[in-house]
């Protein structure tokens, strides 16, 4: 895949690695963020077709957010490739740019979500809806990365999808799976805690 590269910048060459795909999985990312923003912004559950269609889009596309974690695949290679330690330092500061939006998207479209779910679900059903919804996400960034899915086959190719489903019960996918479970929460929460300290000591400046 080609990337793209920034410069120069006052006079310096800025060599700067953006793949395109990293463009188009941004852009992914964003949407369950819109979606969320739209559909949960009520006190009241929707009740319309239209509503419950957009509540079924953000649950395919909300494994978008967080998948972008897999594509640090791309970035040791990149940094394999690098001819030096400078251009290496580029594309960790790029990644981690990168895994920063995708987690951000995640983290937002869920705490929206459950601030939602706690309005009008029982309080006793909304952490294991959150953590089967978190479950369901790492079953689909595994589809997306190995399988090479996407969210809209669940629509095009149902078939796929839920043979692609019926083949995950093996003992090392099993293995990964719980591993990405792990890795994938303890990031979207470490997100999550830094988010709110900041967004805390931003009111109080304001203030």
């Amino acid at each position: 895949m080609g990337l793209l590269r920034f410069g120069p910048a006052h006079g310096f060459p800025v060599h700067v690695p953006v793949h395109h795909f990293m463009i188009w999985n941004v852009l992914l990312a964003t949407v369950p963020v819109a979606l969320a923003l739209v559909l949960f912004r009520r006190r009241e559950r929707g009740s319309s077709f239209v509503w419950w269609c957009g509540f079924g889009a953000w649950v395919l596309f909300l494994p978008n957010a967080p998948y972008i974690l897999t594509d640090v695949v791309h970035m040791v290679d990149d940094v394999q490739a690098t001819p030096s330690r400078l251009r290496a330092y580029e594309i960790l500061g790029v990644y981690g740019v990168f895994f920063a939006v995708g987690l951000a998207s995640y983290v937002i479209s869920l705490q929206l979500f459950r601030r939602f779910m706690h309005r009008v679900a029982p309080p006793s059903i909304v952490a294991p809806v959150m953590l089967t919804l978190h479950g369901l996400c790492v079953v689909a960034m595994y589809l997306g990365r190995f399988v090479r899915l996407n969210s809209w086959d669940a629509v095009l190719a149902p078939g796929a999808v839920a043979a692609s489903v019926i083949g995950v019960p093996r003992a090392s996918t099993v293995a990964l799976l719980a591993s990405m479970f792990v890795v994938v929460g303890a990031g979207a929460f470490a997100t999550a805690v830094v988010g709110s300290k900041v967004l805390a000591e931003v009111r109080r400046l304001a203030s």
